[in-house]
């Protein structure tokens, strides 16, 4: 699991220690030289995993800057919806779920149904 965050090295360091979760890879702002919607950060963590554009996910909460942009490469996206908001342009995510729980769950479903 990787973070793509458009903050800094030095602030996201204080931030994975207070959320609590270990990710496999983090990749900054400051990392990639370019804030999303740029799409510097995903190729960043892409060629960090070492995985082809069809078993990537990105989940994010904001449309414009998460969504369009994994949507644009290719990549499998959640959108997570918390606020119900309306999809600002035409572009659709390949899922849509209204809180962290409920990805959760569609992972582990996926996950289930890929071992199968």
């Amino acid at each position: 699991m990787v973070l793509i965050t458009n903050t800094d090295d030095d602030i996201i360091r204080e931030t994975e220690k207070t959320i609590g979760v270990k990710f496999d890879e983090i990749v900054t702002a400051q990392q990639a030289g370019a804030y999303k919607p740029s799409h510097k950060g995903f190729h960043l963590a892409r060629e960090r995993l070492g995985l082809p554009k069809s078993e990537i996910w990105h989940a994010g909460f904001g449309f414009k800057y998460d969504i369009v942009s994994a949507t644009e490469l290719g990549y499998t996206t959640v959108w997570v919806n918390r606020q119900g908001e309306a999809r600002p342009v035409n572009v659709k995510e390949t899922f849509l779920v209204g809180d962290m729980q409920t990805l959760v769950y569609l992972m582990q479903g996926i996950e289930v149904s890929m071992r199968e």
